[in-house]
């Protein structure tokens, strides 16, 4: 019980306080935008090792991760996840827009760069792309959970391919990454389903040591140009889906 508290009240000291920064960022730097997406990638990255250090989650990484201007695609088990990427380096996220509406932890990210989207909406979608290909010209690596939802770590759901069509349009590969929990943490952390969010950060953050693997593919190249956009991103989805399958195996065999 003290743990829980005591992790709870400190990660709510840090969002606290890193509100006034993140608006601050944005005000003094609104004019540049290339500036103010690389320092909110910075904050990000920041904020999420911080809060892998307050719940105990330590973050082994293997394979190649680009830095700067890249896109990351990764299996989704739940909000943990985007502290563990985003530990990893400077990273802008795409994310559903129901956490734009989350106390505290919604406006933190607003304020960090990430870019919503309703994946309900095509026109939202188009609208989340330019954003994110404009991160990405800005110097900034961004990384999606192509699944479009959580799961329960056990299988990787299979990939919507529509913002494949960032890395196709704009020439760059694609890096694929497999996130593997410890076998005894992984039916805590994993936030899939219908379970409540409040009951399930309770239980979380009453954790011990958490131990996750984040073991990036090799680079996935979009292809010469002369196919179809279309047909390009679907290849691209596929191919990046079977090199998460492979890195998760690769991660169970470590």
């Amino acid at each position: 019980m003290f743990l829980k508290l005591f992790r709870i009240t400190v990660f709510i000291a840090l969002n606290l306080v890193c509100l006034p920064a993140g608006v601050v960022v944005n005000l003094v730097l609104f004019p540049a935008r290339r500036l103010r997406a690389q320092a909110q990638a910075v904050l990000t990255m920041l904020w999420s090792k911080a809060i892998c250090l307050i719940f105990g989650i330590h973050v082994r990484g293997t394979g190649r991760q680009k830095k700067g201007g890249g896109f990351t695609v990764s299996n989704h088990l739940g909000y943990t996840d985007i502290f563990v990427l985003g530990s990893l380096g400077p990273t802008a996220f795409l994310s559903n827009h129901e956490v734009r509406g989350w106390p505290l932890f919604g406006w933190v990210a607003m304020l960090g760069g990430v870019v919503f989207v309703n994946r309900n909406s095509k026109r939202a979608a188009l609208g989340a792309i330019r954003e994110l290909e404009r991160k990405i010209g800005s110097g900034v690596s961004v990384a999606l959970f192509p699944e479009g939802s959580t799961s329960d770590g056990r299988a990787v759901r299979p990939f919507k391919s529509a913002f494949f069509n960032i890395p196709v349009r704009l020439g760059i590969p694609v890096f694929p990454a497999g996130l593997k929990y410890s076998d005894q943490v992984v039916n805590d952390v994993a936030w899939h389903g219908h379970t409540p969010l409040i009951p399930h950060f309770w239980r979380f953050a009453g954790l011990g040591r958490i131990d996750v693997t984040v073991n990036f593919g090799p680079a996935i190249n979009p292809g010469s140009g002369d196919m179809p956009v279309v047909e390009a991103r679907k290849r691209l989805s596929s191919l990046a889906h079977e090199s998460v399958v492979s890195a998760l195996g690769a991660g169970r065999k470590s």
